[in-house]
């Protein structure tokens, strides 16, 4: 019996069971993470404001000081546990796939995991502080900028939750022309459509009067889109070549 057939014999309360202890040690792993990141708030938080340039932030009441801590250790935790997590899922429904598939399905995980990271990167170092310096140069008269700490961190998350998304588009991509939903040729001959939503949604997600400053972020994009198709016209061949060779030992 293969260990995907004694997975299949497998009673609901046997699942439900693997599935709590899956559970459990995400959530061990979460919160190992958030006592982490407590221990090291000061740094995490210090890394955070760093985007901001120095500009004066604000609390506005008396519990923010500690909702601020608190979702800075929740996002530390999630952060820190990640691996984990992707592991416990991973391991969870592997058994009920083929070699075949779960291959697929880490490779997939593995490249998104590894996108996920560079756009983090990316988000900090390039989008996050064009942003907010443009944000921060808008000065009405009568009317002094302090922003909130609060807001700030709901900037920062928004903004990096966006690239994040941008970053995952090549699995989007891939994985829509692997099971068949997408073509390479039908997103090649819309491409300039493509590039004009692309544009706008930038330019609404990442607020500059600078020129410059928006292509350092559309080009990248691009260059992601771009190597997005390179990718699914890959996978379209071994496809082709996979269709052929199983033609053939039909024949």
């Amino acid at each position: 019996m293969t260990h995907k057939e004694a997975t299949e014999t497998k009673s609901i309360f046997e699942h439900i069971g693997d599935l709590r202890k899956k559970l459990l040690i995400a959530l061990l792993a979460f919160i190992v993470g958030a006592v982490i990141s407590h221990i090291y708030n000061v740094e995490i938080i210090a890394f955070l404001l760093k985007p901001a340039g120095g500009q004066h932030l604000i609390f506005l009441s008396p519990l923010e000081p500690f909702l601020f801590i608190f979702k800075i250790d929740c996002i530390g935790g999630i952060v820190i546990a990640f691996p984990v997590i992707l592991w416990s899922l991973l391991s969870y429904i592997s058994p009920v796939l083929s070699k075949k598939t779960n291959k697929l399905v880490i490779f997939f995980f593995i490249t998104s995991f590894i996108l996920l990271l560079l756009s983090l990167v990316y988000a900090f170092l390039v989008t996050i502080p064009i942003t907010l310096k443009f944000l921060f140069s808008i000065n009405i008269v009568g009317i002094e900028n302090n922003f909130s700490v609060e807001k700030y961190l709901s900037f920062f998350i928004t903004q990096a939750f966006i690239i994040m998304i941008v970053f995952q588009i090549p699995i989007l991509i891939v994985g829509g022309i692997y099971l068949g939903i997408l073509k390479t040729k039908f997103l090649a001959n819309k491409r300039r459509i493509i590039y004009m939503i692309l544009l706008v949604a930038l330019a609404i997600i990442t607020p500059t009067a600078d020129v410059f400053s928006l292509a350092i972020i559309f080009i990248p994009c691009l260059a992601i889109f771009e190597v997005s198709l390179i990718g699914g016209k890959i996978v379209e061949k071994i496809k082709k070549k996979n269709k052929e060779k199983l033609l053939l030992e039909n024949n």
